[in-house]
């Protein structure tokens, strides 16, 4: 009689093949891992992943449950240069999204090769979604047209970051030999670049601009809205820094000294294009300290580096803005969370 194991996930157990299960526990990996269909999902041997998908699965939202009546009607009562920073954050937004729905992020999700983690990214893919329907609810409510924004995104600032990333992105597709060192430190690379450093430190600039304005009761429905926005961002931080945890781990090649600094340059250029935004934006107007606000932005880049196992460059001592890291889910971003499970501890024998 073949011998079995029991694996219990949440309220439901499953009795599996022992040999089979510890076979296929030890195929998986994040990359160059055996290539299985969704129902091999169990045994988990990404149990963070799953538990994450669940976590952001609960907290799904639409944009149209939150109204924005108030919103329209203080609209026109908004003085010039609050108006102008709305439709500035808006337009982009909207550019950023360009960068997001890039083949080069999306590739991540076809290289994957354990079904927990494209289980995950799904979600992630689902968020997007969402993401993309917070700009039709709101230019459509407010109305705003988007056209507008779009060109008052087109600053040369705004530009330069829009170039940076296309110049630092690295051309990976579906074919790419993740095998090699090179091409491994690739995908992290474009990990790092999307989601660490724009989506995790760049945004931030104008999010704050945002959240400022709702704490003065102005537009509060669109500062509500983006509180669930950055708490799906939060989520995808937590996916991309664990990501990248578990890369190096089993691909120790690719986390060089060379690799390292150089994803900490990035960063540091990352930082330096926003400082620059921030001095051409009218940060006062919205209630903000432009110097603060700067330094706000390598507090936390210094946060996204310390998460992904590297060095800090700032070292702040402390958030000059306590109040916007509970806005943008901060601590939520860096919870610790179990690591890779082993075998032992995610399975019960049937006779325990």
């Amino acid at each position: 009689m073949a011998d079995t194991i029991t694996i219990t996930l949440g309220d439901r157990s499953f009795e599996l093949d022992r040999e089979k299960a510890e076979e296929a526990y030890s195929a998986k990996k994040v990359i160059n891992g055996r290539k299985s269909m969704f129902f091999n999902i169990l045994p988990l041997k990404y149990q963070w992943a799953y538990d994450l998908y669940k976590e952001m699965k609960n907290e799904h939202w639409e944009p149209a449950e939150t109204t924005l009546r108030d919103d329209l009607a203080q609209w026109s009562r908004l003085d010039e240069s609050s108006q102008s920073f709305v439709k500035l954050a808006l337009g982009a937004f909207a550019r950023a999204q360009e960068i997001f729905h890039s083949d080069e992020i999306y590739t991540v999700r076809d290289l994957l090769t354990a079904p927990e983690l494209k289980l995950v990214f799904g979600r992630f893919v689902h968020e997007e979604n969402t993401r993309n329907d917070v700009l039709v609810y709101l230019h459509g409510a407010l109305s705003i047209n988007p056209m507008e924004c779009g060109v008052m995104a087109s600053k040369e600032v705004i530009n330069a970051k829009a170039a940076f990333m296309d110049s630092r992105l690295s051309p990976v597709d579906r074919n790419t030999d993740t095998t090699v060192t090179e091409n491994k430190q690739a995908i992290v690379r474009n990990i790092f670049l999307i989601n660490q450093c724009m989506e995790g430190t760049q945004f931030y600039s104008i999010w704050a601009g945002i959240f400022s304005l709702a704490m003065q009761n102005k537009l509060p429905g669109k500062g509500r809205i983006l509180s669930y926005l950055l708490r799906d961002v939060a989520f995808r931080i937590r996916l991309f820094d664990k990501l990248i945890k578990e890369m190096v781990e089993e691909n120790p090649d690719l986390w060089t000294a060379e690799f390292k600094d150089e994803l900490a340059a990035h960063m540091k250029d990352a930082v330096k294009l926003e400082q620059e935004l921030i001095a051409s934006l009218p940060i006062s107007e919205v209630g903000l300290d432009a110097d603060v606000l700067g330094v706000y932005i390598e507090y936390l880049a210094d946060e996204r580096l310390a998460a992904c196992g590297l060095a800090r460059q700032y070292f702040h001592s402390r958030s000059p803005y306590p109040w916007l890291d509970e806005q943008i889910h901060l601590a939520s971003a860096h919870e610790g969370h179990s690591s890779t499970a082993t075998l032992d501890t995610s399975f019960e024998d049937d006779d325990l």
